[in-house]
């Protein structure tokens, strides 16, 4: 399942040994599965064993960094993998399915990264190490999109924000607010905009502009949604949903413990 599937999930669905994370929801608990698997690196052909998921269910999309619309599993440490010896990076499914005419400029690209860090298992390299890596990766891939850009931007901010890394993280978001306000105003634009201004005032918020997120967010619920790829019951499901994440965000900006300070529990 791709990034984009995932989002329109979020969107839409609304209302060897396994490794087993255990999350907490309130009350409630659920499960995401993981389960080791060996891919060969394809610059350097090193066998590297990494988490692919196993299993999931709706309740991903509840989990509190929807509030910075990104999702599991991008959220998690298991997503980007990072090959022991040359230091590839990329975002599971990706790793193995680079194009092989662009391997040869990849791994000029990566040899010329200082990285002397030792590690058994790649998810002791802090995610900020290994996203910064994947992006070098993924500038060099033709076909990436102000959408794509959006996204790694996003997943940026948040685990630089896990990581307590407060400039980095306003820097990304920047960037992904930035793509943001050029895609609202490109009419080409895939994304529903009612979408796209969920993410603005997301990142607005982030960013410590409350009025401007809630802005935003007002806008967003006099925005309907549209999205010609959706069923008609799809689309009425995701309009629903997404009144509800804006009129939730609302409320908890005003709150006493806005969205933005669960960062600072780090």
């Amino acid at each position: 399942m791709n990034r984009r599937t995932f989002l329109a999930l979020a969107t839409i669905g609304l209302a060897g040994s396994t490794q087993i994370a255990k999350l907490g929801l309130g009350e409630a608990q659920a499960y995401t599965t993981w389960f080791p698997k060996e891919f060969d690196c394809p610059i350097c052909n090193t066998k590297n064993t990494f988490q692919v998921w196993g299993s999931y269910g709706s309740y991903v999309y509840g989990y509190p960094s929807k509030y910075q619309w990104v999702f599991w599993p991008w959220t998690e440490s298991q997503s980007v993998y990072l090959c022991k010896t040359c230091h590839l990076a990329t975002f599971l499914g990706d790793f193995d399915k680079l194009p092989k005419e662009k391997l040869p400029l990849i791994k000029k690209e990566i040899e010329k990264i200082s990285f002397e860090r030792k590690f058994k298992d790649y998810m002791e390299v802090p995610m900020s190490e290994r996203l910064n890596i994947a992006e070098k990766v993924y500038l060099l891939l033709p076909d990436q999109t102000d959408g794509f850009w959006n996204f790694f931007n996003r997943v940026k901010g948040y685990h630089y924000g896990q990581e307590s890394q407060t400039s980095k993280a306003s820097e990304a978001r920047t960037k992904a607010l930035d793509l943001t306000k050029k895609m609202i105003s490109d009419p080409q634009t895939k994304t529903p905009l009612k979408e796209l201004l969920y993410i603005s005032g997301a990142m607005k918020h982030f960013l410590n502009d409350d009025n401007g997120a809630i802005e935003d967010f007002k806008k967003g619920l006099m925005t309907k949604f549209v999205d010609p790829t959706s069923k008609a019951d799809e689309v009425k499901d995701a309009e629903a949903g997404m009144n509800e994440r804006f009129n939730d965000y609302i409320k908890l900006i005003n709150s006493h413990k806005p969205p933005r300070t669960t960062e600072l529990d780090q």
